[in-house]
């Protein structure tokens, strides 16, 4: 299966979540917006040296977004106000929309949303 990994789903596999162990092998990508998410909330919980290896781990994951995205994901967060995404939320998941990934992650935000796997 081709995954987008989500921060929340980062975060689970650096603190070694057994529920997301196997989508350790999966084909999976990530963008770089969500590993500066990822390295702040490591930074802030563990230390420089946790954030700077799963930054190196993850980083052989990374993608940039293509600009034509931008307005497509600002017009789902401008149509999802109520749930309040943050804007890495909506960038990664119309990502994961345009590019046939699974939206991988454990935000209940995403509930019941085409083309998301939740894992808690």
């Amino acid at each position: 299966m081709r995954y987008f990994f989500d921060t929340y789903a980062l975060v689970e596999i650096a603190e070694g979540s057994l529920s997301y162990e196997k989508y350790l092998e999966s084909d999976a990508v990530t963008l770089k917006d969500n590993l500066a998410e990822l390295y702040y909330f490591l930074l802030k919980k563990y230390d420089d040296k946790t954030a700077d290896f799963f930054l190196d781990k993850f980083s052989k994951i990374a993608v940039e977004l293509p600009i034509t995205f931008i307005a497509k994901a600002m017009i789902f967060k401008h149509n999802h106000t109520k749930t309040r995404f943050s804007y890495i939320d909506c960038l990664g998941y119309i990502y994961s929309l345009e590019n046939k990934r699974i939206f991988l992650t454990g935000d209940r935000a995403f509930e019941g949303m085409e083309n998301v796997e939740l894992v808690r």
